[in-house]
């Protein structure tokens, strides 16, 4: 029995078509501005992005750093929801590398308002309080279970933030998932922040890689930095090959992936297991064993004896399956059918 892993799109392999991208690439050296193919994927980013310039980096976290280091003063702080993956999983970065004061917000899932802001928020010098610099959003947002940021909101808070002066990063590792999910042209979510990270090996299912994407002064300092922190690459085009072909072929897909999650969900709350398909958005299905007696643990052994794969959420009690671009629908109705007997056979237990 072969299983199906829904543990997250970060398990994706490269297509045949990918690879054949990768191997193809013209490639130089990046780190002197002469591989030809990261060059192109930075400036397919920045019209797509709404931006000015952009930075090929390994990692959307390396991409996250960045944007603090480039904009934030030690001492400073930067406000975001109080789950975002920056401050919760980012090993103590923001801290550590740039030196910021991490104040984290309420957020009704992971959406804060431009109100709460105003409220925290020290925009003049004080004896006493750090200077607020920043403010952080996540679209989408992984702890919520991939939900999106509405665009109402995120206009909001824009408008908050130019007026007092604060920068908008967009720690946009799914934003892609985001704009598909909400059928507008990503730089409608982007275009107003200072900066963007963006990823390439979640849904877009590349193997590695991301960038920083923002607004030309702001990146003034980024190569520099990115080089202290060991990111600077020789023939990167390698992997900028696979992300400008998943830009063209993997963007519009998503949708596909969100159906097949919203259908994963359907399916088993219509069993009566404990999942609420009206928290799909994208493309996660959280299966919440708290209320049940369930051991969250023995659930996901059991849910592995039968062939599926699910992980751990961030909260307590609850599982999480994730659908990507290896994923069909076929796999789909085997995973939910898996996950109905398992989750029934660990009820009689």
């Amino acid at each position: 029995m072969t299983s199906i892993d829904l543990r997250s799109d970060v398990m994706t392999l490269p297509t045949q078509g990918m690879l054949r991208a990768m191997t193809n690439a013209p490639l130089g050296d990046e780190q002197e501005r002469e591989d030809p193919t990261v060059l192109r994927l930075e400036e397919e980013l920045v019209e797509l992005l709404g931006q000015e310039a952009a930075v090929f980096v390994p990692s959307a976290t390396m991409a996250n750093q960045l944007a603090l280091l480039c904009q934030v003063q030690r001492g400073q702080e930067i406000l975001g929801e109080q789950h975002s993956h920056m401050f919760r999983y980012e090993a103590g970065g923001p801290a550590f590398l740039a030196g910021a004061v991490v104040t984290g917000l309420n957020g009704d899932a992971g959406v804060f308002t431009g109100d709460d802001v105003r409220r925290i928020a020290q925009v003049r010098d004080s004896e006493h309080r750090p200077r607020t610099a920043m403010a952080v959003v996540e679209d989408t947002h992984n702890v919520s279970g991939a939900r999106v940021w509405p665009l109402g909101a995120l206009d909001e808070l824009y408008d908050t933030c130019a007026e007092l002066g604060l920068a908008v990063h967009i720690d946009g590792a799914r934003v892609f998932n985001a704009a598909v999910a909400q059928r507008v042209p990503v730089a409608r979510i982007t275009g107003r922040a200072q900066t963007v990270a963006v990823c390439f090996s979640k849904g877009l299912g590349c193997p590695a890689g991301a960038a920083l994407v923002g607004r030309a002064d702001v990146l003034a300092p980024a190569r520099r930095l990115r080089q202290m922190l060991g990111g600077s690459l020789r023939q990167a085009g390698v992997l900028a090959g696979a992300a400008r072909y998943a830009l063209a072929h993997h963007v519009d897909r998503l949708a596909t992936d969100h159906a097949l999650a919203r259908e994963f969900a359907d399916r088993l709350a219509e069993a009566d297991l404990p999942v609420d398909p009206g928290t799909v958005e994208t493309n996660f299905v959280f299966m919440d064993l708290s209320a049940t007696g369930l051991s969250r643990d023995a659930a996901r052994e059991r849910l592995a004896q039968e062939g599926v794969l699910w992980s751990n959420a961030h909260h307590p009690g609850v599982l999480r399956a994730v659908t990507h671009l290896n994923i069909g629908a076929a796999d789909i109705a085997t995973a939910a059918d898996r996950t109905i007997r398992a989750i029934r056979a660990a009820r009689e237990d």
